[in-house]
């Protein structure tokens, strides 16, 4: 049946209808145009609720994106305080030391009066050096290397013990009745023996400061490298001078000669082995990447359409091809023999802001989605 057809059929139905039958057709139309207006009420008020539940999420992304950068300050914030609490001991631990040796060279001339203060000194001292293992114990447990500082501490226990013992013979010496003004003589053995141990010491440290010069990894750490580098200089200086008095005493210095020049030698390596370290060079280009890798974050953040979603996307596979071309250079590094553990710790630090970032193309594309119906 054709449509002129239909038409002709309906036309004749309808004019043959009953009353019966016309109110029932109109009663149909009526219902069939209820149905299609509430429909159309019920979709208008879905567009409604998914226009309403876009800009939710929206704000809930905002927040998220918020979050983030909150975390990331705060995480990159207790990092820096580690690192900071860990040099802050370290160069308290040196300066105890520091102190230790100060209070042996005015415990000579301390009377009765003077030995008293300088048992609280001690008692001082040996709290401070309770206080400082108590802190590096704390620093073991949230995570800190603290390798370096518990190196330190045998020095610092041996001079305590030293200075309790030596307040304790000048006490004695006092109370039995040591003639005051008498000129103490010196004992050159003692003091040859006493050089020869510190060039000992200072030669063994030299090598683990070469040794640092050669493998550190953390391009902000040189400054510190530096430093201890002037320290090692002073030391050197004053060691120097006093074998100078031994020699004008008339005394044998061939042997404290002979340990003085390795150290010497070392001190002139310093600069050479900086700069053939792999590590550093390596490390550098690892946190210029990183650099690169949070300005993509922010722009993630900031990105509002479907083109530069589509750079940012391009850069997130580009970013992670460069990182697996890294990972294979250390490989090479690691085959040749070398640790490649001090790089590592970098390198991850990498990876994960590389996935951080391919997060926020994935979150900003969700939002962007949402917020054009693309979705």
């Amino acid at each position: 049946m054709d449509e002129f057809e239909l038409r002709l059929y309906q036309q004749e139905t309808l004019l043959n209808d009953d009353d019966y039958t016309t109110e029932l057709r109109l009663h149909v139309v009526h219902y069939g145009e209820t149905l299609l207006n509430r429909v159309r009420y019920e979709v208008e008020l879905l567009e409604k609720e998914l226009v309403a539940l876009s800009s939710v999420f929206n704000e809930f992304l905002d927040e998220v994106k918020t979050m983030d950068a909150k975390i990331g300050k705060l995480s990159t914030a207790i990092n820096q305080g580690k690192m900071q609490a860990a040099k802050e001991l370290d160069q308290t631990i040196k300066q105890e030391v520091q102190n230790v040796v100060e209070q042996l060279r005015v415990l000579p001339k301390a009377d009765l009066d003077g030995v008293e203060m300088l048992f609280q000194n001690l008692d001082a001292l040996q709290d401070n050096y309770g206080m400082i293992q108590a802190q590096i114990k704390t620093l073991d447990e949230i995570g800190v290397k603290t390798e370096h500082l518990k190196k330190n501490l045998p020095a610092l226990e041996k001079g305590l013990n030293q200075f309790g013992k030596s307040i304790e013979e000048r006490q004695m010496s006092l109370l039995v009745g040591e003639e005051e003004d008498k000129a103490p003589e010196i004992d050159y053995d003692e003091l040859r023996q006493e050089l020869m141990s510190t060039l000992l010491n200072q030669r063994r440290a030299m090598i683990n400061h070469l040794r640092q010069a050669q493998t550190m990894a953390n391009p902000k750490e040189v400054e510190l490298l530096k430093r201890n580098q002037q320290s090692f200089e002073q030391g050197f200086a004053q060691i120097s001078e006093q074998i100078k008095l031994l020699e004008e005493a008339g005394q044998n210095i061939t042997e404290l000669q002979e340990q003085l020049e390795p150290v010497a030698s070392g001190l002139r390596q310093f600069e050479r082995a900086l700069a053939s370290n792999q590590f550093l060079a390596f490390s550098q280009k690892i946190y210029d990447e990183v650099a690169i890798v949070n300005e993509q974050i922010e722009e993630a953040q900031a990105c509002d359409n479907f083109d530069d979603l589509e750079i940012l996307r391009e850069n997130v596979e580009a970013l992670f091809e460069n990182c697996d071309a890294m990972a294979d250079e250390l490989d090479v590094l690691a085959d040749q023999g070398l640790d490649i553990d001090p790089v590592i710790e970098h390198y991850d630090v990498l990876r994960m802001a590389i996935e951080q970032f391919e997060r926020m193309v994935q979150e900003a594309a969700n939002r962007i989605g949402l917020a054009s119906g693309r979705l």
